[in-house]
């Protein structure tokens, strides 16, 4: 297969593409406050909207999106106001949402590590400005001083954002659409389905800077599933379009988390297994 079209490859930074570990995680913790360097020093950002996932959504989706009148936005980080011409990428199960939750629960079970976090961080941790330089800090210390050891040192949790971060976590929707749907989904496939396919309003679409995104996205994952399975979702829809909904996504407990990331991490695991049973397809062609 093409390097190109490697979908186990870790693209917050490539060279970290082999089994699971704590660098996973370290890396995942200064990419998001902004820290994390490729090897030419230049600061890693967005990889959904990088030159090479633009690439894979015009080959892997070209058929669909012809079919649907749509092409990738111009701009790889500019809405283009036009959510019913233009789609952009879009990871589907998120890190940061779950992430935080699981930290929430270590610290709230293990009591004294509150101090470690500012007094006015209401939940405990607060967000990734405030937890990521925490925990990286911890990684750097003498393992015997390490406190957060247990947390970031978690086996599902590092096999979660290694898998997560892969091609075959991506999607396309329409422009503007990933920041609409999270204020009602926290974030999960799940619940955008049922939300924005099942259970979908047309008397009421969600709006983006005065732009409907529901109406396009319904109206994208109907073209897919009329002509098979184009965006991969056999593992979020089930024969009669309802979604298949992950395990509680309010865990009260470190298994329950576990629980939830074992399924999310296996939903991207087959969801590779099927993109790269397409492509192998594409390239015979």
């Amino acid at each position: 297969m093409n390097d190109f079209f490697d979908l186990n490859c870790f693209q917050l930074k490539r060279e970290c593409s082999e089994e699971a570990s704590e660098k996973h995680v370290r890396t995942w913790l200064e990419y998001k406050i902004d820290v994390l360097k490729d090897n030419e020093g230049t600061k890693v950002k967005d990889p959904d909207a990088c030159d090479e996932a633009r690439k894979f959504y015009q080959k892997i989706w070209k058929n669909l999106l012809e079919e649907s009148g749509l092409s990738l936005r111009p701009k790889a980080k500019r809405f283009s106001k036009n959510p019913d011409h233009y789609v952009q990428g879009d990871w589907m199960c998120s890190v940061t949402t779950t992430f935080r939750k699981g930290l929430i629960l270590f610290v709230n079970e293990n009591g004294e590590l509150r101090n470690f976090f500012p007094k006015r961080v209401k939940d405990g941790v607060g967000g990734y400005n405030t937890y990521a330089p925490i925990l990286l800090k911890d990684m750097e210390k003498e393992p015997d001083k390490q406190n957060f050891r247990e947390f970031w040192g978690d086996e599902v949790l590092q096999i979660f954002i290694r898998s997560a971060y892969t091609f075959a976590n991506l999607i396309i929707v329409p422009d503007g659409f990933n920041s609409a749907r999270l204020k009602h989904t926290e974030d999960y496939w799940d619940r955008t389905l049922g939300y924005y396919f099942e259970y979908f309003n047309p008397e009421d679409p969600r709006i983006y800077k005065n732009c409907d995104v529901g109406t396009p996205f319904h109206t994208l994952v109907e073209k897919s599933r009329e002509h098979g399975d184009r965006l991969f979702l056999n593992e979020w829809l089930d024969q009669e379009n309802k979604p298949k909904m992950l395990p509680d996504k309010n865990p009260t407990s470190i298994e329950e988390w576990r629980d939830l990331m074992r399924e999310m991490t296996r939903r991207i695991d087959r969801r590779r297994e099927l993109m790269a049973q397409y492509i192998d397809r594409l390239q015979n062609e």
